[in-house]
């Protein structure tokens, strides 16, 4: 898992958060509990009254994702 991850440092990647969050950012680490950082991050929300809306993150930090979840965009 953690080679996977490896050929995503400093690329560009969306995460599915267990919830549904869609977190798109810069892959900047990660250890072995697979906790990730993100960073330029932001989420996107999708409506069926506003369309797609991004939300700024910047720094984001989640434990919570399964990484095989993560793919380049």
């Amino acid at each position: 898992m953690v080679q996977v991850l490896d050929t995503y440092i400093n690329k560009l990647v969306r995460i599915t958060t267990y919830d549904g969050r869609i977190i798109i950012g810069t892959l900047h680490g990660f250890d072995q509990a697979i906790n990730i950082i993100l960073d330029d991050s932001h989420e996107r929300v999708f409506s069926s009254t506003n369309g797609v809306e991004q939300i700024l993150l910047g720094l984001y930090i989640n434990s919570c994702c399964d990484p095989l979840q993560a793919a380049k965009t």
